[in-house]
């Protein structure tokens, strides 16, 4: 190598020039090239840390989404109070409110008795609702310890041991439940054609002339009875006749059938 070194150079002074100058050269080559993969490194170090950052930012979006969605869910389940109108007072009548088992019949369109909506069912639906509430959060002592008792009380929603059939209605109990049970039908959201048929029915019951004879109004329960019992069977087979066309032939065999009781 010193050989080959001196046919190029003068001395050896001019050989250790000659080599200082090639490891400076080769030293500043692989420093650049260190300085090259180190710009390589950072930029794909970057690049990872952008793609990382970005999947975090994703991930996060979907959890907030997913929190966002459950907190909607919530407040939809929510109960909702309505509002009310400054301005108006109660009224001066107030419908009173019948059982929860009456409401449940209305509801699924099922026949029920008019007793439950006369002021005497109201009361007793008032009654048994105290009392069930008193049995469902009792309180009992055994052996000196406090223990507060509670379970399931389905008896508001069975019919009551106390309701009157239509028939045997006391005539001014029945104008008055028949009044409160076609505001609350009203509620019981039925189709409008039903409601203004069963209006109508009562309407012609109540201003037909065998309300006139001795048993009239006998004969006119038992026909409301009956034929109310019968138009909620055949609505549930899907073959219901129009309940307010009063069927005056029947109303006389009604009325014989009371004559000769």
């Amino acid at each position: 190598m010193r050989d080959a070194l001196l046919v190029n150079a003068d001395n050896e002074e001019q050989i250790l020039d000659n080599l200082v100058q090639m490891w400076t050269t080769e030293h500043n080559q692989r420093v650049e090239l260190w300085n090259e993969r180190q710009q390589a490194e950072a930029l794909l170090a970057e690049e990872a840390e952008g793609v990382r950052l970005t999947e975090e930012r994703e991930a996060q979006h979907l959890v907030d989404d997913e929190a966002e969605r459950e907190q909607t869910d919530l407040e939809k389940k929510k109960p909702k109070m309505n509002d009310f109108d400054d301005e108006v007072e109660v009224g001066s009548i107030i419908i009173p409110h019948p059982s929860q088992y009456a409401l449940l019949k209305l509801k699924f369109f099922e026949f029920v008795e008019l007793w439950y909506f006369s002021l005497e069912g109201c009361r007793d639906a008032a009654k048994s609702s105290s009392s069930t509430m008193e049995d469902t959060f009792g309180i009992s002592k055994v052996d000196d310890i406090l223990t507060i008792k509670g379970w399931w009380v389905v008896a508001a929603l069975k019919q009551s041991h106390n309701v009157v059939n239509n028939c045997d209605l006391p005539i001014s109990d029945f104008f008055r439940a028949k009044n409160s049970f076609l505001v609350h039908i009203k509620h019981a959201s039925l189709p409008k054609k039903h409601i203004n048929a069963l209006a109508k029915f009562f309407w012609h019951l109540e201003n037909h002339p065998i309300r006139n004879r001795r048993h009239g109004d006998t004969v006119m329960l038992l026909y409301t009875h009956r034929i109310c019992w019968l138009w909620h069977d055949d609505l549930k087979r899907g073959t219901a006749f129009n309940i307010s066309k009063l069927n005056d032939s029947l109303i006389n065999t009604f009325n014989e059938e009371v004559i000769n009781q």
